[in-house]
């Protein structure tokens, strides 16, 4: 809240001073520095990834024993730092505990490199993920700590899958690896749940945003990929099939689950989305090489982000549907004017297209955006 609009206020008689003083003690107490978090969010991955780097070099001037011990050692320290600081800033608390993962996480390419020892990748993320899932679930506060843990859980399973059936391999155990790429989706309907049953709400719901935007890219790529005649439903065959059945029975289930743990209009508005990408993934098996059939279903797609931004009131991210369905009409206009392409008169009608696509894109946002209004933390996606 800004003290100018305080002073407006004070001044034109809708609030008085105590009012004031009240509305700047509770802002102070609830501020949400973006810019500062984003700096110390970079920070903090810079010195993840340095902490990577200097665990990769080969230090033959030191025993490899000695190393793990000192690694080992400022594990123990960033652990003891964060149970004393365990008051301290929210802030604070997220790095240390985005470092502490990252340090934990260094330590297993650290043991491979001292033992020369080797594993399919998914073991190390595995073991990663086992032992600090409590700490990051029970005391993560920020993006940092939902990003990582997401990542890391999505960064498993799919190595895993890689692993067992090789990339986008759906030939070998169909049910399995459809199972594996979309489990990370119910992680909504786990989040939504306990952002009422847990005193960090804000955590929570950072958790239900990465998920659904995990979900979201999922679902547009599989159908850019499938203009393309790229995507994994190519061969249309019965085990293709059966992996886009799991897939889209796992985003229904979590739709269902949403739905329920949920029942708010942003709630049942994020149940919307995973319905509609449950839809989507099974239309998407038949689009095969089909770039305009690809084209407007990925354009309904987004149509449904829109009405469920609509009805949740999440005023950016139906601006960010509505300029995406106007970017995908833009390159589809080329699509089809592609034999055109080679006359003056072809680019002109493409360009003319554009101007007039973003100019309706804009009276769309501007018209129909739902209000810029103060929302609380449970009418937020």
């Amino acid at each position: 809240m800004s003290e100018r609009k305080l002073k407006a206020w004070q001044e034109a008689g809708l609030i008085d001073a105590p009012t004031a003083d009240r509305i700047r003690i509770w802002e102070a107490q609830h501020e949400r520095p973006l810019a500062l978090w984003s700096i110390v969010g970079i920070a903090a991955l810079a010195i993840a990834l340095g902490l990577i780097s200097v665990v990769a070099a080969n230090w033959d001037a030191i025993p490899g024993t000695t190393r793990l011990a000192i690694h080992l050692a400022l594990l123990a320290g960033m652990a003891a730092l964060l149970w004393w600081k365990r008051d301290a800033h929210p802030m604070v608390g997220e790095t240390g505990i985005f470092l502490f993962a990252a340090l934990g996480l260094t330590f297993f390419g650290h043991t491979g490199q001292v033992y020369q020892t080797s594993a399919p990748l998914w073991q190390p993320l595995a073991a990663w993920l086992l032992l600090f899932t409590p700490i990051m679930l029970l005391f993560g506060r920020g993006w940092l700590s939902a990003t990582g843990w997401f990542v890391g859980l999505a960064g498993t399973l799919q190595a895993y899958a890689d692993y067992r059936f090789g990339f986008g391999n759906v030939d070998v155990s169909p049910a399995l690896w459809g199972t594996l790429t979309a489990l990370p989706i119910l992680v909504v309907a786990a989040a939504a749940a306990m952002r009422s049953r847990s005193t960090r709400p804000d955590f929570w719901r950072r958790l239900e945003q990465i998920a659904l935007i995990y979900t979201v890219a999922g679902t547009s790529l599989l159908l850019i990929a499938s203009g393309f005649g790229d995507g994994p439903w190519e061969s249309g065959d019965g085990k293709a099939l059966t992996a886009c059945v799991t897939q889209s029975a796992i985003a229904a289930l979590a739709a269902a689950f949403t739905f329920i743990l949920r029942p708010s209009a942003s709630g049942k508005s994020v149940a919307l989305v995973l319905a509609a990408s449950a839809v989507v993934n099974l239309l998407g098996y038949t689009l095969a090489d089909k770039d305009v059939a690809a084209a407007i279903l990925f354009m309904l797609f987004w149509l449904a982000i829109a009405a469920a931004a609509l009805r949740g009131g999440w005023r950016p991210v139906f601006q960010f549907a509505v300029a995406v369905i106007a970017l995908r009409l833009i390159i589809l206009s080329f699509e089809l004017a592609d034999d055109l392409l080679g006359s003056g008169l072809g680019l002109i009608l493409a360009g003319l297209l554009t101007l007039a696509i973003a100019f309706a894109a804009v009276k769309v946002s501007k018209r129909f955006a739902p209000k810029d209004e103060p929302e609380t933390a449970e009418d937020k996606p």
